[in-house]
């Protein structure tokens, strides 16, 4: 104590918490250690939605269907895109509308929204950009209001409504947000959470999941694999206008389109079609004379007229081009369709689709061991094993390839991808996220079989954390290891620390907290615009419970994981959304807080 008063040190204040983390700071003659100054805008400090703020409107907060961030990211690229195929995805949460035409039997309206829509991205715009979410199937209302008070002037009134942007697109350079940080990220929010909303009648994501009330912020993917599934429609009785050919009595669905989902496909790159049904599709140009050389397929090569990324539909024209070189041999992998003898020098289209594999036999150890001798029943296509059980196939009959895969497992997609912050009405704070688990089974064929499932992992303060009907400070502070970014692009996820501050203090800690890995799905680019990738304020996210298809909603596609975890709504108000990409220090928490206590009146 003496070495600190000969420093001059004449007050110690500490602020201890009761958890398993202890924060403190050191304050000289009532003057604060904390900086002088927030974050560096554009280099940690990278999103700002200030709701008092008439700059993240459009026009004004009268319409504030969308509103953009006040700053961006330095990193931040967009060169500027058009997306024709926007329609696919954006309808399922209200990104792209349409109204549904009375007597329309055949909905043209639904169809042309999901074909036929259009979104513009213009070059050199990167904010980050959320929308009024929203929904086509008339279940559930998302009310938002703008609101002024006297002193907090504008903030949204959150009722069931929030909003919900991407970040980036996948195929592309548009980048407004880093996927994963080098060390640290924090969110600050100034919010008012209250027990209901007055003034509206209808059914919320509250009302339907009522375990889900109190998300104010989420991020990963918005929903499941939409495309997961081979979805024809209801296939017996009446679909309206979308009459079945007989057994036609009761009307099943309001929803079918003419053309269907399984006569409509979308132009890839280099003219290739890809259909909407799985599997998911991957697509190259090889060029290396290596790679090409005896790959050939005996079938031809269809091509389609048209940009990429825009809708076929089962008249559109085509440009049947055959490789076949005399009788070629057969495309044991799907890496090409050349052999030297039809080879331009050009580079030539790969199409590759997820494959299972059907016969783990290694060829190496069967080639060769069957015996074809000339005797009863021996033949080529019949072999005559030896008796040896090493096998009894030779090459000419030996059928071990792999096949294309049928089903896609859209819980792949939600690992270490799905994480929301909720206030629950306890006033306790926490998360939730999913985490992928698995178990292996034995087929009576002997075959291990893996299995993938998802599981919960959530968990909260202690009640009373967060008070009702008052405006608190909340800061959600992420910190691991750092790690450069070449090193980043190939490491598997980190775990660290995760922190909620609440008014300045620390009030809970998540020890051995997974990093969130943000990623694309497991499907063809243009299948997934808008949805990985995801932030939503004010909410969680839908998932795929306002999913619209051509043939009508698709059963299959409601309670999912996403929708069955994440869809609800925070009730309340909330001012100001802040997220920086570098360690969010305590000392810049009490700077934040303190420059902002006057405004919320504490």
């Amino acid at each position: 104590m003496g070495n600190i008063k000969n420093f001059n040190f004449n007050k110690l204040d500490f602020k201890l918490s009761n958890s398993g983390y202890w924060d403190f700071f050191l304050a000289s003659d009532d003057s604060s250690s904390a900086p002088s100054g927030p974050p560096s805008s554009g280099d940690c400090f990278v999103v700002w939605y200030d709701f008092n703020n008439d700059n993240i409107y459009p026009n004004s907060a009268s319409t504030a269907s969308t509103i953009y961030s006040l700053i961006t990211w330095d990193n931040a690229v967009n060169t500027g895109y058009t997306l024709n195929i926007i329609g696919l995805t954006g309808i399922d949460n209200g990104l792209v509308s349409f109204d549904k035409v009375s007597g329309d039997t055949s909905n043209q309206a639904l169809l042309s929204a999901l074909t036929g829509t259009t979104l513009i991205i213009p070059s050199g715009d990167t904010r980050l950009t959320l929308n009024k979410v929203s929904g086509s199937t008339n279940q559930f209302i998302y009310p938002i209001d703008i609101v002024s008070a006297t002193t907090i002037g504008n903030y949204a009134q959150f009722c069931g409504g929030f909003y919900q942007g991407y970040y980036k697109i996948d195929g592309t350079t548009y980048d407004v947000l880093p996927t994963r940080v080098n060390q640290a990220w924090g969110a600050e929010f100034w919010l008012n959470p209250q027990s209901l909303c007055s003034g509206y009648t209808g059914t919320t994501l509250n009302d339907t999941y009522p375990d889900n009330k109190g998300f104010f912020f989420y991020m990963g993917t918005r929903a499941e694999n939409k495309f997961w599934n081979q979805f024809s429609g209801v296939d017996s009785g009446c679909t309206s206008g979308c009459t079945q050919e007989s057994g036609c009595t009761d009307t099943l669905s309001e929803w079918c389109t003419i053309p269907r989902e399984n006569q409509i496909s979308l132009i890839g790159d280099y003219g290739v079609a890809i259909p909407l049904d799985p599997p998911r599709i991957e697509i190259d140009l090889i060029t290396n004379n290596f790679l090409i050389y005896g790959r050939a397929n005996s079938s031809g090569v269809t091509k389609y007229t048209g940009d990429s990324g825009t809708m076929l539909f089962s008249t559109a024209n085509t440009e049947t081009v055959n490789y076949r070189c005399g009788v070629c041999g057969r495309d044991h992998n799907g890496l090409g369709s050349e052999t030297v003898c039809s080879y331009d020098g050009n580079g030539i289209v790969v199409v590759k689709s997820a494959e299972i594999i059907t016969n783990n036999q290694n060829p190496f150890l069967i080639y060769g061991r069957a015996s074809t001798r000339n005797i009863s029943g021996c033949t080529c296509n019949r072999c005559c094993g030896s008796g040896d059980d090493l096998g009894n196939k030779t090459v000419c009959t030996f059928t071990g390839m792999t096949s294309p895969e049928e089903f896609v497992d859209y819980n792949n997609d939600l690992i270490d991808n799905a994480l929301g912050f909720r206030i629950k009405d306890d006033g306790s704070i926490g998360y939730r996220m999913l985490l992928m688990t698995g178990s292996c089974t034995t087929a009576s064929t002997g075959e291990k079989i893996y299995t993938s499932g998802i599981t919960v992992q959530e968990d909260y303060s202690q009640s009373g954390v967060v008070s009702s009907d008052t405006w608190s400070y909340i800061a959600v502070r992420f910190v691991t290891n750092y790690e450069d970014d070449c090193i980043l692009s190939l490491n598997k996820p980190r775990v660290g620390k995760l922190m909620f501050y609440v008014n300045a203090k620390l009030k809970y800690v998540v020890d051995d907290f997974p990093e969130l890995m943000a990623k694309r799905l497991d499907e063809y680019k243009l299948k997934q615009v808008g949805v990985p990738f995801n932030i939503s304020l004010g909410g969680g996210s839908q998932g795929l419970l306002e999913s619209q298809t051509f043939d009508g909603l698709d059963s299959a596609d409601r309670g999912l994981p996403i929708e069955e975890n994440f869809a609800g709504t925070f009730i309340g108000g909330i001012s100001q959304f802040k997220y920086n990409i570098c360690d969010l220090s305590f000392e810049n928490i009490k700077y934040n807080y303190n420059n902002d206590i006057d405004r919320y009146l504490i």
